[in-house]
């Protein structure tokens, strides 16, 4: 891929959006000095695009939080952002509900129905292990709380939760549809996979770069 760009940069002006596939490619494989060498690259070629950059701070201090690298996640996080002057976007996520559009946020509890949503996550959670679904700790980006579990924190992200909401309606829906802020995190997608298939509904996720499709084959 570097090639590729490399190639493309002797006839073409640098384009970002190569180098946040780059960098994501990157964090998939959590190839931390790859990924500093890559947002390094992208300050020095985009300077004013704040927006990209930003995520960018994003992506790499992920990569630190999956190699357990809390503390250096946080502080490049914070010294990145504070930097580039620009607010970190709070990951949302909207679907229709009987008419009406909900929006939540990471382990939101607003909803007059979230003690229904949240236990229809844990018995999604126990189906999931019974057929073999691993909860990866990996996608974690910061250290736990003491009442906190891997499987609370993954499962408590903003696009399982109206998912869950939709699941708990009467009758339950076999088309659900989710839009995103931001981008899907690697569990959320396996483990939507694995909820399509659980409940065999068709289940759409449109987040910042992409939308996804998940079928009730899995």
């Amino acid at each position: 891929a570097q090639k590729l760009i490399e190639d493309y940069e002797k006839t073409n002006t640098p384009s970002i959006v190569m180098y946040m596939s780059l960098l994501s490619g990157a964090r998939n494989n959590r190839n931390s000095n790859l990924s500093e060498k890559i947002y390094k690259r992208m300050k020095t070629l985009f300077p004013n695009a704040k927006e990209s950059l930003a995520a960018g701070v994003v992506l790499l201090s992920n990569i630190y939080s999956s190699l357990g690298k809390y503390e250096e996640a946080k502080n490049f996080r914070s010294n990145q952002i504070e930097e580039l002057r620009v607010k970190v976007k709070v990951g949302l996520s909207w679907t229709e509900i009987k008419g009406h559009i909900v929006q939540l946020k990471a382990h939101d509890h607003s909803h007059p129905q979230s003690t229904e949503s949240y236990a229809k996550i844990d018995r999604l959670k126990s189906k999931a292990i019974e057929n073999g679904f691993i909860f990866d700790s990996s996608w974690i980006t910061r250290s736990l709380n003491e009442n906190e579990t891997i499987k609370s924190v993954l499962c408590g992200h903003s696009e399982l939760l109206v998912i869950a909401l939709n699941l708990i309606q009467e009758p339950a829906p076999k088309f659900i549809q989710v839009v995103k802020n931001l981008r899907v995190c690697g569990h959320c997608h396996e483990f939507t996979k694995v909820i399509a298939k659980i409940e065999q509904c068709d289940i759409v996720v449109r987040d910042a770069n992409r939308i996804h499709h998940f079928y009730p084959n899995g």
